[in-house]
């Protein structure tokens, strides 16, 4: 969230420049020159950085409701569900990411029939002895980037 705030910033930094350019050509020219273009702009600019940083802020957050590590906004009163709830995904997205974790679960199954067979096989385990084992599976596959590729 800092990189667009700073570049919210550095984009009103430009629309003062802008500001003062306009009044720099204003007070130095006779009113023949029309100079109100440089506001417009200005104007434009400064609506596009705070679409841009309003957009990123709403982005990041929904991306961190998603994971997990901010909780999802109360429904406004004339709603059931909040924003978060009620955005839609695309099919081909929902399709990938399900493809994605399918990849992964049946990943997970054959690495642990693989590495841990034998462990399993000899007598009934506890989840506090087969926990570690998957997050160390997990882990080193998250770790590496080739399993992105497909």
């Amino acid at each position: 969230m800092q990189l667009a705030i700073e570049q919210f910033r550095l984009s009103i930094a430009r629309v003062r420049d802008l500001i003062a350019i306009h009044n720099s050509l204003k007070s130095q020219t006779t009113s023949a020159l029309d100079v109100s273009d440089i506001l417009r702009a200005a104007l434009v600019l400064t609506v596009s950085a705070l679409d841009y940083y309003i957009h990123e802020v709403v982005t990041l957050g929904m991306l961190e409701i998603y994971r997990g590590q901010r909780s999802e906004p109360s429904p406004t009163p004339n709603s059931s569900q909040s924003a978060f709830s009620r955005f839609k995904v695309s099919l081909n997205g929902a399709r990938q990411e399900r493809l994605i974790a399918i990849s992964i679960g049946s990943w997970l199954e054959n690495e642990i029939q693989q590495n841990y067979g034998s462990f399993f096989g000899q007598e009934s385990r506890s989840i506090s002895e087969v926990l570690p084992m998957i997050e160390n599976l997990l882990t080193n596959k998250l770790n590496s980037n080739h399993w992105l590729l497909g």
